[in-house]
């Protein structure tokens, strides 16, 4: 393993790396994501993804050695610097001297969702979807189904919150989650629980969540749409007090540990 030096920020060999407080405009369209760090940069060499280049200080290379042997990435993909070239790249700090450029995996089909799955409309804030992502993969969600309005869970921030969690999930993508609640309604017996305050919000303690369900949470701003409302089978919002709302990844959290704890295998409709 002979990592290439890489001795000037401008040489063109990193520059996907570059630039990293947003996601270059190549990254979506060859639908690449980046890995921050050594813990989610480990979790992708461990995956099934496919790995397009590392660029780590050389510690990291004995760090992770074996890993990178395992995937027998060429040399030519692999990048090396000290940290005065390493220090030029936005978030150093975040990324603690080693990335990693991964292929998203190609999404799945409705067909093969595994209940229960997770629906994000309209959620436009990308650590949101991060940690929403990190949620579903703690409390063993592992389908999950995302809007066009929702940001990709495989942009720079989401991947970073979601501690990598995201390369373990199945994700569904669709124009219209409707169109999903009506094919679903068609194929299976699937509920559909919306996570959402109303007036005729039902509390979720007083609420078990069936095994074969489909659970929706919404924009951070505006919730979930009526049209889907309406559609749902049951809405169930948190009990809190002092504040109308609490922010749509905290929702997830508490929604999807209530559903671990006080799950049936029955359906209810």
């Amino acid at each position: 393993m002979n990592p290439q030096l890489i001795t000037s920020i401008d040489d063109p060999r990193i520059q996907a790396y570059r630039s990293l407080e947003g996601t270059p405009i190549h990254h979506t369209r060859e639908q690449l994501f980046i890995a921050e760090g050594r813990k989610i940069t480990t979790s992708l060499l461990e995956s099934s993804l496919d790995v397009v280049s590392v660029f780590a200080l050389p510690k990291y290379y004995q760090l992770l050695s074996r890993f990178i042997e395992s995937r027998n990435i060429p040399s030519d993909a692999l990048y090396t610097a000290d940290s005065s070239i390493m220090d030029c790249i936005v978030g150093f700090r975040l990324h603690e001297g080693v990335m990693a450029i991964g292929k998203q995996p190609e999404p799945i089909p409705l067909s093969a969702l595994t209940f229960p799955a997770v629906a994000l409309t309209g959620v436009v804030n990308s650590e949101n979807v991060g940690a929403i992502m990190r949620n579903c993969a703690a409390f063993g969600i592992r389908s999950v189904i995302v809007d066009t309005a929702t940001s990709s869970p495989f942009l720079r921030r989401s991947v970073r919150v979601s501690m990598g969690a995201v390369l373990s999930l199945d994700i569904h993508y669709t124009e219209s989650i409707i169109d999903v609640i009506d094919e679903l309604r068609a194929s299976t017996q699937c509920s559909v629980i919306c996570a959402e305050v109303t007036p005729d919000s039902i509390p979720l303690p007083s609420f078990v969540i069936s095994e074969n369900s489909v659970i929706i949470f919404g924009s951070e701003g505006n919730g979930i749409p009526q049209s889907i409302l309406e559609k749902s089978d049951a809405i169930v919002s948190v009990p809190i007090t002092a504040v109308s709302s609490i922010n749509v990844a905290a929702t997830s959290a508490v929604v999807l540990y209530h559903y671990r704890n006080y799950r049936t295998s029955s359906i209810i409709r």
